[in-house]
């Protein structure tokens, strides 16, 4: 696990950024430390010690260091709360759209290791992110920890 006394190895996180903006920090910072505690679960049922660890941290952190943006990535936020999910969002598909409620962007394929999960409002931010924790997350931590993941 990660220990806030010792240096960290960005090879060892997976970031979950979420934006600086005060709204963020209400709704979307808290929705990132249940996302890590849902990686962190699924990492226990599989009898995988780690690392990578889930890491949450700012947007300005994030595109601000090039070796943190290599790594795989979830933001969690609207763009106009999330400069990271506003720099990577375009360059992302739909994996999933609720339209008037929320979308998750990511690849489908799991190659490209990076995924935007936002809602129109708190609620359906939530209901996003469960949907990410239920549809997808089990194939994008396969895809980290080489771990097939039947469907």
């Amino acid at each position: 696990m990660l220990h806030p006394d010792e240096t960290v190895n960005l090879d060892t996180i997976i970031p979950i950024v979420v934006g600086t903006h005060l709204r963020a920090e209400l709704g979307d910072r808290r929705r990132g430390y249940y996302l890590g505690e849902a990686i962190v679960a699924w990492m226990e049922q599989q009898e995988i010690p780690g690392p990578p660890w889930p890491l949450v941290c700012s947007d300005l952190w994030y595109l601000n260091d090039p070796e943190l943006r290599t790594r795989p990535t979830i933001c969690i936020g609207q763009p106009e709360v999330n400069a990271a999910t506003a720099a990577l969002s375009s360059k992302l598909g739909i994996v999933l759209l609720e339209d008037n409620a929320y979308r998750i962007q990511g690849d489908p394929e799991f190659i490209e290791l990076k995924y935007c999960l936002w809602g129109i409002d708190d609620a359906h931010t939530n209901q996003c992110v469960e949907q990410f924790i239920k549809n997808a997350l089990p194939n994008f931590l396969g895809a980290i920890f080489g771990v097939s993941v039947e469907k």
